[in-house]
């Protein structure tokens, strides 16, 4: 009985079910560089390449296509850039506004150049275009003839899907004033079908921002304006042609909608599929312009590539928080990921994982808080003692590693929160009942279940006598199985710490 397909595998299948006789398909992806990539970003991607790995399962073969729709007007200012001054350029194209950190070209250029960056970190195969390049080149202007050409068609399919308010004033394409150079400020009031010449006015208001006033008439080709996004949106699926994209599930509507207009220009529209969205540890959306949320920079300082890509291999269909949490979750899950489950080869796309013998980021991040040392090469026998001296020796690169990124997760988030509890005799009395029962046993479950066995006979619940454990040896309320900490940690070493807690305790209350 063959295995049920997964969800790149059953996208795949769709693909290939209505292009069958083609042999490469086309996968986009977009982003809007209106401010940092976020993780959200990045996932996009990420998924994206799987579906390509089930087409090449199909003996297929794809190309991913990275848009950066660089031709939108900024809308606001991110709450992550310190640049009051960009209010003056609120509305132009952010292709066309000087980089805050004056660094890159544009404003786009330097939020396409951190893309780019993060997108390397993947080792995924991709082809980045800028929608700038597609506008100021000309590539697009065949498609946008076409589109003039059914221009009254798509403002029937567009017109009644508005609120009302916002139909006054609208059209298909946006003309950038040849005096402030707003794209979001023009109003078209003629426009010729066979010419796409336009005849506009800069009196249109966009946020609190009134248009400059100018008036005057341009051709739509040569990048001189942009197309409205849903239109732009179906324009790139018309022209490259697209086969396939995933987006976000805020999108679903504007697809619906770019799926027409590619039917009315006479094309097909891509398969598609949405996904939720990433949501920041209080459960808000994360947004490039409020500038919330978990970059992939932050990810790799604390997690590996791996971890990212279990994140988003994972239910695209599900809500996820992205936090500190998050990492320690992943990191375990994707480090103890059996290589003959069926998302292995997904998520370690680039080779194999080295054999650890079981050992979790968790492990890691105790063994720092427990014994104060972030040395990889001086917490290196502790590890050895636990996984093994070949083991560890042989993957030593790959461990080390590891430790570096767990180090900067504990001072990170464990450091600056770390509160040893201060006991009373009755609590010390009972960690000298665990520190007997370590001394008589010796195997992680014997020592797991006399943990429970002391709780009962002192009618105490054995979740209050866990953390009591754990205040004393981590300086935090909850923990790894015992049993296996102290083996990890090794005996001495725990009773050094306990000991050390006491010694403490006993010099704050002189």
């Amino acid at each position: 009985m063959s295995s049920p397909m997964l969800w790149p595998q059953q996208e795949a299948r769709r693909i290939a079910e209505r292009w069958p006789d083609q042999q490469t398909y086309i996968l986009e992806t977009g982003f809007g560089p209106s401010g940092h990539p976020h993780m959200g970003t990045v996932g996009e991607v990420v998924r994206t390449y799987y579906v390509a790995m089930g087409l090449k399962e199909l003996g297929k073969q794809a190309e991913i296509i990275v848009f950066s729709d660089d031709m939108d007007g900024l809308r606001k200012i991110p709450k992550n850039i310190d640049a009051p001054w960009l209010a003056e350029h609120l509305g132009k194209p952010v292709s066309r506004i000087p980089d805050p950190y004056g660094c890159c070209p544009s404003y786009s250029a330097h939020m396409n150049r951190e893309l780019v960056r993060m997108l390397d970190q993947t080792g995924i195969p991709y082809r980045f275009v800028a929608s700038s390049d597609m506008y100021n080149g000309g590539h697009f202007d065949e498609v946008i003839k076409r589109i003039f050409r059914h221009g009254q068609q798509i403002l029937d399919l567009m017109l009644p899907t508005m609120r009302e308010e916002n139909r006054v004033n609208w059209f298909f394409w946006q003309p950038a004033c040849e005096n402030c150079g707003r794209v979001n400020t023009t109003v078209v009031h003629e426009w010729d079908p066979e010419t796409t010449r336009v005849r506009y006015s800069c009196t249109g208001e966009f946020r609190g921002i009134r248009g400059c006033g100018h008036t005057g008439e341009q051709d739509a080709l040569g990048g001189k304006g942009k197309l409205g996004w849903k239109i732009d949106w179906a324009a790139r699926w018309y022209y490259f042609p697209v086969n396939y994209e995933m987006y976000g599930k805020d999108l679903i509507d504007s697809a619906k909608i770019s799926s027409e207009i590619v039917k009315i220009l006479g094309g097909t529209p891509p398969v598609q599929m949405f996904y939720e969205m990433f949501l920041t540890e209080e459960g808000r959306k994360i947004s490039k312009s409020v500038g919330e949320g978990i970059t992939l920079e932050n990810f790799h300082r604390w997690g590996t590539q791996d971890a990212v890509n279990l994140l988003m291999f994972k239910n695209p269909r599900q809500q996820k928080n992205l936090g500190p949490e998050t990492v320690i979750r992943y990191m375990d899950e994707v480090l103890t990921l059996d290589p003959a489950d069926p998302q292995y080869r997904f998520v370690y796309y680039h080779g194999e994982r080295p054999d650890l013998g079981g050992l979790r980021y968790s492990d890691l991040i105790n063994l720092m808080s427990a014994i104060g040392i972030t040395d990889p090469d001086l917490l290196r026998p502790y590890l050895e003692r636990t996984f093994g001296n070949a083991r560890i020796g042989e993957n030593w690169p790959y461990v080390r590693e590891l430790l570096e990124k767990a180090r900067n997760y504990y001072e990170d988030f464990i450091l600056p929160t770390r509160q040893v509890p201060d006991l009373t005799p009755e609590q010390w009395a009972l960690v000298d009942e665990f520190l007997a029962l370590i001394d008589r046993e010796t195997e992680p479950d014997r020592i797991q279940s006399g943990v429970f066995e002391i709780a009962k006979a002192h009618g105490i619940p054995a979740r209050e006598y866990f953390k009591l454990l754990y205040g004393v040896l981590l300086g935090a309320d909850s923990g790894p199985r015992i049993g296996g900490f102290v083996h990890l940690l090794g005996r001495e070493k725990v009773k050094e710490i306990v000991e050390a807690a006491r010694q403490k305790q006993q010099e704050k209350q002189r």
